[in-house]
C-alpha cells in the first residue's frame, strides 16, 4: 500500500463512524465488507428513489437489521452530527431521507420522509 492509499484509509476512518460512536441524533445501517465499512448506507426503494432510513435509537436499528436481506453485509452505526452532515451533503439528489417512526410486529416499519434541509434544520 502506498502513501496515497494510507492517507485515503485514514481519511475514510475519520469520516466513517466506528462501533463506539453514539447515534446523536440518529442510527443507521452501514455496509460492511471485508472487515471495513464501505461508506454506503442501507437504502430502501421508494417510488423511483432510494431512501436512507434513519433510526432514533440503536434498538430500532438492531430490530430492522435482523429482518433485512443479507444482514451480515450491514452493521448498526451511530451517526454523530458531523457524520450526518457529511452523509447529507454527499448524497445524490435522487437519495431521500426518512426518520423511522415505529417498528411494526411483522418486521416492517413506518417512516416519515424528510428533506435534507429539514433534516439539518432540526438542530443537527
Amino acid at each position: 500500500m502506498d502513501q496515497q492509499d494510507n492517507d485515503m484509509t485514514r481519511l475514510l476512518s475519520a469520516l466513517l463512524p466506528d462501533e463506539t460512536v453514539v447515534g446523536n441524533p440518529y442510527w443507521a445501517l452501514m455496509q460492511w465488507e471485508q472487515d471495513h465499512l464501505t461508506g454506503t448506507l442501507w437504502t430502501i426503494p421508494y417510488h423511483e428513489h432510494q431512501v436512507i432510513p434513519l433510526f432514533t435509537s440503536r434498538e430500532q436499528a438492531e430490530q430492522v437489521h435482523l429482518t433485512i436481506n443479507a444482514p451480515d453485509q450491514y452493521v448498526v452505526r451511530g451517526l454523530s452530527r458531523m457524520h450526518l452532515h457529511f452523509v447529507v451533503r454527499t448524497a445524490s439528489k435522487e437519495t431521500h431521507f426518512a426518520v423511522v417512526d415505529e417498528i411494526l410486529a411483522n418486521g416492517q416499519f413506518a417512516l416519515t420522509l424528510i428533506t435534507p434541509q429539514n433534516l439539518l434544520g432540526r438542530g443537527v
